[in-house]
């Protein structure tokens, strides 16, 4: 499985360091220009209509409906994003359209109490409420957020960045030094052994949950090799015949799950008590509860349960 999540150019708003963030067609982009070039006809190019991606923190603002919850438009949140004044900093990105709409983007204080028919939903739980493409695209709006709220200054030198022309990045104003938005590659493994599949769960699972094994890419690192150090690591066995099998951008907050799936070769279960709580053999009659149906991990279960058959 592969999925991509993209996101097309901003709005406007204001950046806590006096610039705004303005409305340019290109897409894909976060643009941060002087305040005075960015009209209040520009402003107004994306109707009352279009969809609202409101964060606080990492969570998502909702619009509460009679069955659940939704993403609201524009002009379901005008009133509480004119009420917070200042604190409503508006990023306005621009969103692929969805269902013929265009999207804007504002992050509001932390703290921000979700109005009378609102609520604000972790950004992870949004999967089992939004349709996949309002889920895709709000993951793609937290981690533009992300991007420009960690790179507003030069890590290098401390001065000011601004959008970078001709690339997908934040420019030094006075070194030049460019800053991509922070791509953390991860790998993400079914082991397989005759009709069995090893999974694991960690601490921090939903109860009852078991899911494929994944961790962080190191520097110097190849995919491949950190497969096979990943999994010794984590569970004590050792791995061959590593298959490519897709990737999906996991927002939380930048990473970049890419799956595989692995031949068992040797070893015995032997976990890493800071790593997973459990980990076990399960053949498709005896699956645990699995991770969410959006996520690369379902779609490495749900494989493997199709290759083997029941």
């Amino acid at each position: 499985m592969s999925a991509l999540w993209t996101c097309a150019g901003p709005a406007p708003g204001s950046s806590q360091d006096g610039r705004l963030l303005c409305a340019r067609p290109t897409v894909g982009r976060v643009l941060l220009v002087p305040p005075h070039a960015c009209s209040r006809q520009e402003a107004g190019t994306v109707s009352d209509t279009a969809w609202s991606f409101v964060f606080a923190g990492r969570r998502l603002l909702l619009k509460s409906t009679g069955d659940g919850a939704s993403v609201p438009t524009s002009q379901d949140v005008a009133g509480l994003l004119e009420a917070l004044g200042p604190n409503a900093e508006r990023f306005d990105v621009v969103l692929p359209a969805l269902r013929g709409r265009d999207s804007r983007l504002h992050a509001v204080p932390d703290d921000f109490e979700a109005p009378d028919g609102f609520e604000l939903t972790a950004l992870r739980a949004t999967h089992a409420l939004l349709d996949k493409p309002f889920f895709r695209a709000a993951g793609t709006a937290r981690q533009k957020i992300e991007w420009v709220r960690t790179h507003r200054f030069c890590s290098r030198c401390g001065a000011p960045t601004e959008r970078g022309t001709g690339h997908e990045a934040m420019e030094c104003t006075t070194c030049g030094q460019l800053h991509f938005a922070r791509l953390t590659p991860a790998i993400i493994v079914l082991i397989q052994r005759g009709r069995e599949a090893l999974l694991g769960r960690s601490p921090h699972f939903t109860p009852g949950v078991y899911s494929t094994l994944a961790g962080f890419v190191e520097p110097g690192e190849s995919l491949e090799e950190c497969v096979r150090r990943e999994i010794q690591e984590e569970v004590g066995v050792r791995v061959t015949n590593l298959q490519y099998f897709g990737s999906q951008p996991h927002p939380f907050p930048h990473s970049l799950m890419v799956g595989f799936i692995a031949d068992w070769e040797s070893g015995d279960i032997r976990l890493e008590p800071d790593e997973l709580e459990d980990a076990r053999w399960f053949t498709p009659e005896t699956m645990p509860d699995l991770p969410h149906r959006m996520s690369i991990a379902r779609a490495l279960i749900e494989d493997f349960i199709k290759r083997v058959g029941s």
